[in-house]
């Protein structure tokens, strides 16, 4: 079977509609009634008929493809691109299960986000114990904090009460803080046990949910109140051990130098790991390693007392900043090593590499750069989505002069000072059937042959070379012309030619003009010509032979 398949991408969203990105990303078209793949044989009949299956790369059966059409589609099992952003299929086509003849193409299908993930709190319950009764209206409560796998507005989240809150408390729409908007009451009500929503922003608009459970405190005269009802800070990851974040301040009218800080006893443990307070002055500082690629947003509650049951709170959110402290890191389903057949097309895709980097931002934006092994330009690689590295190639391939190209490619980050990762990809230059066969005396060979020598009397061996490999190097040798008598035969493998069992008479026939075809074993074959002249003379039994 000869067989060619044509590669193509697949982008699939997760649930509606779907589009078909082939070798050009601006020809997009829907694919919601599926995509073929085609092959074509030039075998007529029973061995033209050409089948296709998925061979690799659809474990879960997220697809499918007709057998007769190649029609690839998807599957009964549903996609998901926060499991899986991309699957990578190997498509066969086929003439019959017995059959030797085959051929195969890699199908990469990505999934485009759909809004399906929920909103999902980072606790169940928050808890809030021992809020002042005397709190003022906007006092900051506590902060609740969301997130959505999704991507775009389907991970943007909005928060809102939707129980419990007897309208003595509101939640900030976009940062979760919760504050008080009427005077709170110990006599009248002790504590408050609030529902709150978080929800996206992109149809079909999903919710999460979580309580807020807070308690109040009895006071029996003035309470402590901080300066301002909430802290805001940004630092850099990687911030040194003992920098200060923020000072939170807070004053009491009963006893103004006996104020102490502290962090409420239900902060995170990660956030305590990190940051610490001095309980004199009110200032934040750093204690830990900071990651923002373990955590980007931190919520602390400070507490500040003057020793009596008298104490106010604040929330302090520190928003961590990337830095480019990240290589790009290459994927598993990079290739490594590939085969090209040296009449490839220029321009025609022979190789794909994969990278991402996990910083943010500009630190995080991956381009591709071929750093070493692109002799004379051979090959360029184009960055796609600033993640795939697709090399083309550049110029024409000949084997005969180079049969392998090592490169080396460098994924680098848009970050300052750049940081990159390099990955070796081999390129292996399969041969083509392009040489001729080149005889060593293209202008023939005379010779003078003693009549009535013995039949099997070797008289000349032609020595011919191919620059090719494989079968299309391996070399026959015919005699084409001059030998209607069949005076001479050639062995077809050696080239050596010698006299037939009955002896040459130089009074018959005196001189021969002989044309030997040399013929390799490719597809299509290619052959050369060369003219051998002979003479018959007199005994002496011997003969001389000259270029």
């Amino acid at each position: 079977m000869s067989a060619g398949v044509r590669s193509c991408d697949l982008i699939r969203p997760e649930k509606h509609g779907a589009f078909v990105d082939t070798l050009a990303p601006a020809a997009r078209t829907p694919l919601r009634s599926g995509q073929m793949v085609q092959a074509t044989d030039a075998d007529q009949g029973e061995n033209g008929r050409v089948l296709y299956r998925i061979v690799s790369g659809n474990m879960f059966q997220h697809f499918s493809i007709s057998t007769l059409s190649g029609l690839l589609s998807r599957g009964p099992r549903a996609l998901d691109r926060e499991t899986s952003s991309s699957h990578v299929l190997e498509v066969e086509a086929y003439n019959s299960d017995q059959g030797p003849m085959r051929s195969t193409v890699r199908v990469i299908v990505y999934v485009e986000d759909a809004n399906d993930e929920p909103p999902v709190f980072t606790q169940q319950q928050y808890n809030r114990l021992g809020l002042r009764e005397t709190a003022g209206i906007g006092t900051s409560v506590i902060v609740v904090r969301a997130t959505d796998p999704d991507t775009g507005d389907g991970g943007a989240v909005a928060y809102a009460l939707v129980s419990g809150s007897d309208r003595k408390f509101e939640v900030d729409v976009s940062t979760g803080l919760v504050t008080t908007v009427d005077y709170l009451d110990y006599e009248t009500k002790t504590s408050y046990l609030m529902n709150i929503s978080a929800t996206d922003q992109s149809p079909p608009f999903h919710r999460g949910y979580c309580s807020v459970y807070i308690t109040l405190l009895n006071e029996l005269d003035e309470a402590v109140a901080f300066f301002s009802a909430g802290y805001e800070a940004r630092i850099p990851e990687n911030i040194a051990t003992g920098t200060e974040v923020v000072q939170v301040q807070a004053q009491s009218a009963d006893n103004l130098n006996l104020l102490a800080y502290r962090f409420d006893p239900d902060t995170s443990p990660t956030a305590l790991a990190l940051f610490k307070i001095d309980s004199v002055t009110g200032r934040i500082t750093v204690t830990g390693l900071v990651d923002r690629e373990k955590g980007d947003f931190y919520s602390l509650t400070v507490l500040a007392d003057d020793g009596g049951p008298k104490r106010g709170s604040t929330v302090v959110s520190i928003t961590i900043l990337d830095e480019n402290d990240n290589s790009p890191q290459f994927d598993i389903t990079s290739h490594v090593s590939v085969d090209v057949p040296e009449d490839t097309p220029i321009g025609h895709r022979v190789a794909l590499v994969l990278a991402r980097d996990i910083d943010a931002g500009n630190n995080g934006l991956v381009n591709f750069t071929l750093v070493a092994g692109n002799m004379q330009d051979v090959f360029r690689i184009v960055t796609t989505n600033l993640t795939y590295g697709e090399i083309f190639l550049n110029a024409p391939l000949d084997r005969e002069s180079v049969d392998r190209y090592l490169l080396k490619v460098r994924a680098l980050d848009n970050g300052t000072p750049r940081r990159f990762t390099d990955h070796s990809v081999t390129i292996n230059v399969l041969d083509v059937n392009d040489n001729v066969p080149v005889v060593q005396s293209p202008r023939g060979y005379n010779v003078s042959v003693n009549e009535n020598v013995g039949g099997g009397t070797s008289v000349l061996r032609v020595v011919a070379t191919d620059r090719d490999i494989g079968r299309n190097a391996m070399l026959f040798y015919y005699i084409t012309g001059g030998n209607q008598d069949l005076t001479f035969r050639m062995d077809r493998v050696t080239g050596e030619m010698v006299t037939r069992p009955s002896p040459p008479d130089r009074e018959r026939k005196q001189e021969y003009q002989l044309t030997v075809t040399v013929e390799d074993d490719g597809t299509p074959s290619l052959s050369a010509q060369a003219q051998h002249f002979f003479l018959f003379r007199h005994p002496p039994p011997r003969y001389a032979a000259a270029l």
